[in-house]
């Protein structure tokens, strides 16, 4: 009967001591979903016009004269050095864009 008692109390006090254990974790696991759910909305889809560089691997926005990485200047090609309008996934923590979608710019 002491035996049982013994299985029973140390049953009761490793729920005690893993119930905080688990919570923490669940705890950290919310923090990392809301971590990539602040940096997803950070890269949305954004229209924007601008320039072409020379060599198609930067791109300056005409709005704020901001210049930008691209990070798969083959969808540049044939652009080099023109206007265009992009949608693009643009990447502030690495100054870097990705091209969704490229047309020529109409002359105005």
């Amino acid at each position: 009967m002491k035996n049982l008692t013994l299985i029973f109390l140390a049953l009761a006090l490793g729920i005690f001591v893993l119930a905080p254990a688990q919570s923490f974790a669940m705890q950290n696991s919310n923090q990392q979903n809301s971590d990539q759910t602040k940096q997803d909305d950070a890269k949305t889809q954004q229209n924007i016009s601008g320039k072409v560089s020379k060599d198609g691997k930067k791109f300056v926005n005409d709005k704020d004269s901001k210049s930008w990485k691209v990070d798969n200047p083959d969808m540049t090609k044939g652009h080099e050095g023109q206007q265009v309008a992009m949608v693009v996934i643009v990447d502030p923590d690495t100054n870097e864009i990705h091209i969704i979608s490229l047309e020529p710019e109409s002359p105005k």
